[in-house]
């Protein structure tokens, strides 16, 4: 009669790192779609800000508070076209990249960079 009692153990070591290179992909994918809902939010919220007040540090200010899930710090703001005066009418822009650290940077993947955008007509209500 023979022991086959290691022979499931054995096949479990095996698979066990692809089971967990897939959760890791599924946690880094979930991450990743998180981080742009965020993005998208952020960048709304500062293109509505812009918008209405006509002010950059407004709208960093805005976006700063809006993206808290993510590190602010990480995050880069583009504002088109840079500086007021932006006339009424015309088009703001706010754009967001952040550098999402990969937990599979480990096997020397460079980090992911995700960005959201929106993009408002200036209503300079001037609140």
């Amino acid at each position: 009669m023979k022991r086959e009692g290691g022979q499931a153990l054995v096949e479990f070591a095996l698979v066990l790192p692809l089971l967990l290179l897939v959760s890791m992909l599924v946690v880094t994918i979930g991450e990743i779609a998180r981080d742009r809902l965020v993005l998208e939010h952020a960048a709304s919220e500062g293109a509505r800000s812009g918008s209405l007040f006509n002010d950059n540090l407004k709208i960093r200010q805005t976006v700063a508070a809006t993206v808290r899930p993510l590190d602010p710090a990480r995050v880069a703001v583009t504002i088109d076209p840079e500086g007021p005066p932006r006339p009424r009418g015309s088009l703001v822009t706010v754009r967001l990249s952040y550098r999402e650290p990969l937990a599979l940077g480990l096997v020397g993947l460079p980090p992911f960079v995700v960005t959201g955008a929106s993009v408002r007509m200036m209503e300079n209500i001037g609140l």
